[in-house]
């Protein structure tokens, strides 16, 4: 039921928005701040549970951070670990009811978690969907990283670079009035220098950013929402803007959630196979929904090098909501989806579930030592 009313609430925002331009303006930068989200729960008891291990002939060590549902009646979401070689799940945050967190990020020393979080209703309480800094450890409740100008300014992916210097972040404002044309939200991506800079505007119309190992270049979707978008990279000042072209006698129309392989040579991507393109139904011809992003369908997932070429399918698992994360050795990759947590080898073989759960995962995954 929870699902089901988030889902319907991001079909109506989206719907609210898709007529709204997305500029920001630069002469109001968000600024420090150290005020606490009001009604966020900070998780003091740090509660675990125990689950076997396995996996345990692969060896792997670390710990994966991620979002799950509980799936009980509480309407809740929690950001978990997995020790790898424990199976031990501790639970570091619970939100309040009705509360959602969409995308986490982890900072390079492993000390503190970025948060794109969406509190519950109060009245007579601003609701801002902003960026949120808490201690990984759980010591402490999360933070607003800076204070949105206003309760319109929302911020929804946000990413922290290998190297510490840069957070980026998507943003969009559904005050800002609507060119004639558009159809859809235009997110526009910043970054900012950790942890006082100001926010800079590098492109827009793009989501699913990510950023290299070497913190040098960029891998994101432009038009995300249109019937074909695109794989592009950039400098990591989002300058020399190269496409990732895809050749084959079909187009995989709907793409989704890049990453940087460890070759470097190669990105990999979520799409749906070709015959399960996707086809507007009677609901979304009516509403204007013209295309389904690869995390609402079952989707694959993919390589291709980052010069472009013919891409390449790993899996056949037709799996919602798929996002992935590197193993700090390089050696596999994690992989959160509906259907549960699980790992491959960079070239998909030897996948392995880690937990498979009806309740399955949310937003995103972060494989830390």
């Amino acid at each position: 039921m929870f699902k089901f009313r988030f889902l319907c609430w991001s079909l109506l925002v989206i719907l609210v928005i898709s007529g709204c331009a997305i500029e920001i303006e630069q002469s109001q930068p968000p600024v420090q701040t150290d005020t606490p989200n009001p009604t966020a729960i900070a998780t003091s008891s740090l509660p675990t549970i125990q689950i076997p291990v396995t996996w345990a002939e692969l060896h792997l060590t670390g710990k994966l951070v991620y979002i799950s549902d509980p799936q009980d009646d509480t309407s809740t979401l929690n950001i978990q670990t997995l020790d790898l070689v424990t199976g031990t799940i501790t639970t570091i945050f619970t939100t309040p009811p009705d509360a959602w967190i969409y995308y986490i990020t982890i900072s390079p020393d492993n000390k503190q978690l970025i948060m794109s979080y969406s509190p519950p209703f109060q009245q007579n309480i601003p609701i801002y969907q902003a960026l949120y800094i808490m201690p990984l450890d759980g010591s402490a409740e999360p933070q607003f990283l800076f204070t949105p100008p206003t309760v319109y300014d929302k911020y929804l992916q946000v990413e922290w670079a290998p190297d510490g210097k840069y957070i980026y972040f998507s943003h969009i404002n559904n005050q800002e009035p609507a060119q004639s044309d558009q159809q859809f939200p235009v997110y526009t991506l910043f970054r900012m220098t950790y942890p006082t800079g100001q926010p800079e505007q590098l492109v827009e119309n793009v989501l699913w950013t990510r950023i290299s190992p070497d913190s040098s270049h960029l891998v994101y979707i432009v038009d995300p929402f249109a019937n074909a978008n695109k794989i592009f990279t950039s400098d990591a000042n989002g300058k020399n803007v190269q496409e990732v072209g895809l050749l084959e006698s079909w187009e995989l129309d709907i793409k989704d959630a890049p990453l940087f392989l460890p070759d470097g040579q190669s990105i990999l991507f979520s799409a749906p196979s070709p015959e399960q393109a996707y086809q507007p139904n009677w609901f979304d011809k009516l509403t204007g929904v013209e295309v389904a992003k690869a995390h609402s369908i079952p989707s694959e997932w993919w390589t291709v090098p980052i010069t472009g070429g013919t891409p390449t399918q790993l899996t056949h698992i037709r799996a919602i909501n798929l996002y992935a994360d590197l193993s700090p050795d390089n050696l596999h990759i994690v992989s959160s989806s509906n259907d549960g947590i699980f790992v491959m080898d960079p070239d998909g073989s030897g996948l392995t579930w880690l937990i498979q759960s009806a309740s399955g995962t949310f937003g995103t995954i972060n494989w830390i030592p």
